[in-house]
C-alpha cells in the first residue's frame, strides 16, 4: 500500500528549527515519523555563499509591502514554482501552515488542510499590527482565500476555530481543533519529573519575547507579594530585558537562550526541571507552545484567561487562568495555595505531566491530523465517485468510459 503523500506548502524552510520557533520542523518530523511521506514544495537547498552574502546585505532592507506589486509578484512567483513542483512529484493532500499567502494565487485539484492558531481578525483585534489601511486590506483578502481554498481547517484553539466559523463563514464540520506539541527533542522521563524535589524556595519562570505582552510587570508584581509574604521567592525571566524599572535581588534576567544550541537548550530544560511553577500572566496569546514546553517538565502554569489560552490550560489540571483584571497579589494568591500544601502541589505536577503525556505533544497532534487528513482525501474520493455516477446517469451508459 502507497504511503499518504502529503505536499507540505510553506514559504519557510521548514528544516530550521528557527522558522515560526521551531513549530514547523517538529511538525513536519511528527508527520514522518508516523510513515507519512512529506513533500516539500518549498525548494530546501542549502544556500551558497554567495546567497549567504546576499541575504545579509538585505537583512537591513524592508521586505515588500503587502499587496505592492512586488509582494505581488513574488506570490505568483511561488505559486507558480509549487505548482510546477506538483506536477512533477505529486501529492494526495497539501497541507499549508500559517500560510494564507502562500495559497493566494496556488491553484490545484488537490484538497487543502489549511492549519493556523488564529484567524486575521483576530490578530487585529489583539495585537498590535503594524499595517497601513492598503496591507490589513490585502491581509484580510489574503485569509478570506485561503480559507475559501482549504478543503479542512484545523485551528490550534476553539477560539480561532470559532473566529473562523462566526467571521469567515466556515461551515462547522470544516474545521477541527487540534492542540499543538512541546517543541523538544528529548522531553525528561516520568521519573525525573516525579522526582523533583520541593524546597522552601518557590522558584518562578518567566519565557518571553515582549516583556509588556507577554505580563511581565504582573510576573514582577507576583514576585514582591510572595516575598511580601515572607514566601523565599525567585524569579528567572528568559527571553527579553524588563525596564530599568524592575529590579530585584531576587530576579535574574537572561536576554537569550538558543534552542538550537546544545549547551543553551541544556540550560533553559535545566530552569524548566528546578522551577516550581511557569509564570505567563499574558495580554494576548493565540497558543503558546511554551505552556506544552512546561507541561512536558511536570510544570503548573499560572496564566490569564485570554484568547486561545483556555484550549490548553484547564484550571487546578495543569494549571491555572485568572482573569485579565488579575494583579500580583492574586497571581500569589494562586500560587500560595498550592505550594503551600505538599500533596496538592504533588498531584498537580504529575497532573500537569498527564496533560502533555496524552494531549500537548506532537505525536498526539499527528496522530489526530492524519485522521483528518484520511478523512479530506475520502471526501475527495467520494465527491469524484459522486460526479462520475452523476455523469453516467445523465449521458447513458455509452458515453462515459470507467475511470
Amino acid at each position: 500500500m502507497q504511503r499518504l503523500r502529503i505536499g507540505f506548502l510553506s514559504a519557510h524552510d521548514c528544516l530550521d528549527r528557527n522558522a515560526w520557533s521551531g513549530t514547523l520542523y517538529y511538525m513536519q518530523k511528527s508527520l514522518k515519523e508516523r510513515d507519512i511521506q512529506v513533500i516539500y514544495l518549498r525548494e530546501q537547498k542549502k544556500p551558497s555563499i554567495w546567497q549567504k552574502v546576499l541575504n545579509r546585505l538585505q537583512k537591513n532592507n524592508a521586505s515588500p509591502k503587502l499587496g505592492s506589486p512586488l509582494y505581488i509578484a513574488e506570490g505568483k512567483k511561488f505559486a507558480a514554482n509549487v505548482q510546477h513542483k506538483l506536477s512533477q512529484t505529486p501529492c494526495d493532500v497539501i497541507f499549508a501552515p500559517v500560510a494564507s499567502a502562500e495559497l493566494m494565487f496556488l491553484e490545484t485539484s488537490i484538497p487543502i488542510v489549511y492549519l493556523s492558531d488564529a484567524t486575521f481578525k483576530l490578530y487585529q483585534e489583539h495585537y498590535q499590527l503594524n499595517l497601513d489601511r492598503q496591507e490589513a486590506e490585502w491581509a484580510s483578502k489574503q485569509e478570506f482565500t485561503a480559507i475559501s481554498k482549504a478543503t479542512k481547517l484545523v485551528y490550534s484553539s476553539k477560539w480561532a476555530a470559532n473566529s473562523a466559523i462566526s467571521d469567515y463563514q466556515v461551515p462547522a464540520n470544516n474545521v477541527e481543533i487540534i492542540s499543538f506539541g512541546a517543541n523538544l527533542d528529548r522531553p525528561p522521563s516520568l521519573e525525573k519529573v516525579l522526582s523533583k524535589q520541593q524546597t522552601s524556595v518557590c522558584r518562578l519562570l518567566f519565557v518571553g519575547k515582549d516583556w509588556e505582552r507577554k505580563g511581565g510587570k504582573f510576573a514582577f508584581q507576583t514576585l514582591l507579594s510572595l516575598r511580601q509574604r515572607g514566601i523565599d521567592a525567585e524569579l528567572v525571566v528568559v527571553g527579553c530585558v524588563p525596564p530599568a524599572e524592575f529590579r530585584h535581588e531576587k530576579l535574574r534576567v537572561i536576554p537569550y537562550l538558543n534552542k538550537n544550541v546544545p549547551h543553551e537548550r541544556q540550560q533553559l530544560d535545566e530552569l524548566f526541571l528546578k522551577s516550581n511553577f511557569f509564570i505567563l500572566p499574558t495580554r494576548a496569546d493565540c497558543s503558546p507552545i511554551v505552556f506544552c514546553e512546561a507541561n512536558a517538565f511536570g510544570l503548573p502554569v499560572i496564566t490569564t484567561d485570554v484568547c486561545g489560552i483556555s484550549s490548553l490550560i484547564t484550571n487546578g489540571k495543569n494549571g491555572y487562568m485568572l482573569p485579565l483584571s488579575a494583579s500580583g497579589d492574586d497571581y500569589a494568591n494562586a500560587i500560595v495555595e498550592n505550594f503551600s500544601d505538599l500533596t496538592r502541589y504533588e498531584k498537580l505536577v504529575r497532573s500537569s505531566r498527564e496533560e502533555y503525556d496524552t494531549q500537548l505533544n506532537w505525536d498526539k497532534w499527528a496522530q489526530k491530523l492524519h485522521h483528518v487528513f484520511l478523512g479530506v482525501l475520502d471526501r475527495n474520493v467520494r465527491d469524484r465517485v459522486a460526479f462520475l455516477e452523476s455523469t453516467y446517469q445523465k449521458a447513458g451508459p455509452k458515453s462515459v468510459v470507467p475511470q
